[in-house]
């Protein structure tokens, strides 16, 4: 990784793919406006809005208080015009920041190495591919289960312990996400707790933590997942953005749109 260069690209990426977000509610907007623009004019009493249909029209017809929303919509197409064009020349430079910075040229040199050289070195940056290779070849002891436990399997064939977690894993698979079930996470080299799934977010390289709380009717299920999501709160260096949480109780299921929607906000 490139340490600081790391953070500036993260911060790069997701600026380009929320302008590109804006850009397009507001071109969305714009072709449902209202037509022609807003004028203001100042009087002692207040101010009062007018609507212009056309260029040379240097008036408009006046707008009472009850076209409120008339008024809102076209004072926002005015701005959404305005703004339009600033967002869509950041894009443009952004786009281009990007493209000039030919990262692919660092991956090349490790790359093209020979596989003995390779395991010799530890390169500045590594594609996604074997990153994503690493991050998953990391060992680690697996909580395990009790005789009695219900066997549940996932499409990548390992064992969970519920119905709601097999969709889940098999979602996440489903997206192309690298997760490893039951990861711990450690304060001062002691356990302190293993989240459902640790999640990887490829693009950015960033782990998710996601606790499943499949049992909200249990009244000693929910105090115990209490204190649970109370820990990760005073772990140290443990950053709570990061944990994705999903729930679920006998009258209400888990929604797999929710899961969709976690994996599109988070992981993608």
């Amino acid at each position: 990784m490139f340490g600081y260069l790391d953070d500036v690209l993260d911060e790069l990426v997701n600026r380009k793919l929320r302008i590109e977000r804006d850009i397009n509610e507001i071109k969305q907007r714009l072709s449902n406006s209202p037509d022609g623009s807003l004028r203001i004019a100042s009087k002692p009493s207040g101010y009062q809005f007018y609507q212009k249909l056309k260029s040379y029209d240097s008036k408009g017809k006046y707008l009472t208080k009850k076209e409120q929303l008339l008024i809102s919509q076209l004072a926002q197409k005015d701005y959404d015009i305005r703004v339009l064009p600033v967002l869509e020349k950041q894009l443009k430079k952004i786009r281009r920041f990007l493209d000039d910075l030919k990262l692919d040229e660092v991956l090349k040199v490790y790359d093209q190495l020979i596989p003995p050289r390779k395991q010799l070195v530890t390169p500045v940056y590594l594609n996604d591919e074997d990153f994503v290779k690493q991050w998953l070849s990391q060992p680690y002891k697996k909580l395990g289960f009790r005789s009695d436990d219900p066997e549940y399997f996932t499409e990548n064939n390992e064992r969970v312990r519920s119905k709601s977690e097999i969709i889940i894993a098999n979602t996440l698979k489903s997206h192309n996400i690298p997760y490893r079930y039951e990861f711990p996470v450690y304060e001062d080299g002691v356990v302190i707790a293993a989240p459902d799934f640790n999640c990887l977010n490829v693009r950015t390289r960033k782990e998710y933590y996601w606790e499943h709380l499949g049992m909200m009717g249990d009244e000693g299920y929910v105090n115990n997942n209490i204190k649970k999501i109370e820990k990760y709160t005073f772990a140290k260096g443990f950053d709570e953005t990061r944990l994705i949480l999903t729930f679920e109780s006998d009258k209400h299921p888990l929604n797999t749109r929710i899961i969709e929607e976690k994996i599109r906000r988070y992981l993608l």
